[in-house]
């Protein structure tokens, strides 16, 4: 095995480090040993209290393999993915500490057969989050990657995101132990030490610069930093009390056009019993593997967005509320079977669209 290829792999693995992750948080660890890509988790960077089911851990993992895979297929290469036990006991996972690099849970190989993608390492730097306006846009769907057996994208229409967004937002707010670990990745000026390495800083949540100096202190001092979790969560529960005595409004007549950007949500399809009988100790009632396949396809989703000079804007919060993922389910008439996973904005940046910080970018 040469050096060079060797060079090869760390390469890729610095491409897949603009993989998307909740928060910014970026989970994974990887090392370049013997020829192949080991991926471990970050228990530091896995968010505990938000993501109790690691739906987002997975989907990120999946996106970062995916980001492999394109960095791969520039070189006239492919990976070959594997697997390990390990990747079925995340909730084994410690709540604090560095990644065990001696318990890997994804092993990647380089395979002399080209992966077929339209990406490139290009699209995949390019690729950007925007948390502004987002304007109408033609159908993401159209030649997008086909998706693979037992996901599907579904469309929300826009009013009933609106109350869906904002509820999912209020229980965020109203749940002290999601809202620290949410300040806990909030860089909302250079002063940080973290400012350009992970999390959410104040030009990815386009915040005036005004807003970001008096919210900086918030997130950093331990008496500002409470007061203002305290605050947040009476807010919190009052927005959330008003939203769930409401109910969704009315549904758009079968034909009619929707308005405003385009929200979609990844949907996939949990197997029976007898198809994988591993999923019935899964949280999520889907392997842990078919998820990180889940987050490949979303991630190809996503770059196609960029191709065709969409913005995208991912609504996490939606999933995570119990209230607002079962106002989502109403909507959308899904079955016992099905499982949001993701759901996700699409339309036309109204503004410039900010990049965000990673690891894996060069220093100096």
């Amino acid at each position: 095995m040469t050096s060079t290829h060797d060079d090869d792999l760390h390469r890729w693995v610095r491409t897949a480090g603009r993989a998307p992750s909740a928060h910014n948080t970026q989970p994974w660890s990887a090392r370049v040993v013997d020829g192949r890509i080991e991926v471990a988790v970050v228990p530091d960077r896995v968010l505990a209290a938000g993501d109790p089911s690691c739906r987002d851990l997975l989907l990120s993992l999946g996106a970062w393999v995916e980001c492999v895979a394109v960095a791969a297929a520039a070189d006239g290469r492919g990976v070959v993915v594997a697997a390990t036990p390990h990747l079925d006991r995340l909730a084994d996972l410690p709540v604090r500490g560095p990644a065990d690099a001696d318990a890997p849970v994804l092993v990647l190989r380089p395979d002399a057969t080209p992966y077929a993608t339209p990406f490139t390492p290009d699209d995949v730097r390019e690729r950007r989050t925007y948390r502004g306006r987002l304007e109408a846009a033609p159908d993401l769907r159209v030649d997008a990657p086909p998706l693979p057996p037992g996901l599907a994208l579904l469309q929300v229409d826009d009013p009933a995101m609106r109350h869906l967004v904002r509820l999912g937002g209020a229980w965020t707010a109203s749940r002290p132990a999601v809202a620290a670990e949410l300040v806990r990745w909030l860089r909302l000026g250079p002063a940080h030490p973290r400012y350009a390495q992970d999390g959410m800083t104040d030009r990815m949540l386009l915040l005036p610069p005004a807003l970001a100096r008096v919210a900086a202190p918030l997130t950093r001092r331990p008496a500002l930093h409470d007061a203002a979790l305290t605050v947040a969560g009476w807010a919190g529960r009052a927005v959330e009390a008003v939203g769930r005595s409401r109910s969704l409004p009315p549904a758009p007549a079968p034909g009619e056009p929707l308005e405003g950007p385009q929200h979609l949500v990844l949907v996939a399809r949990t197997p029976g019993v007898l198809g994988a009988t591993e999923a019935l100790d899964a949280r999520l009632g889907l392997p842990p593997v078919d998820v990180v396949d889940a987050g490949r396809a979303l991630q190809r989703t996503w770059l196609h967005a960029r191709r065709v000079g969409l913005a995208v804007a991912p609504h996490s919060e939606v999933v995570d509320s119990p209230h607002a993922v079962a106002g989502l389910r109403r909507r959308l008439g899904l079955r016992r079977s099905q499982v949001a996973l993701a759901v996700f904005s699409v339309g036309r940046a109204t503004a410039e669209v900010p990049r965000s910080p990673r690891l894996t970018d060069p220093t100096g």
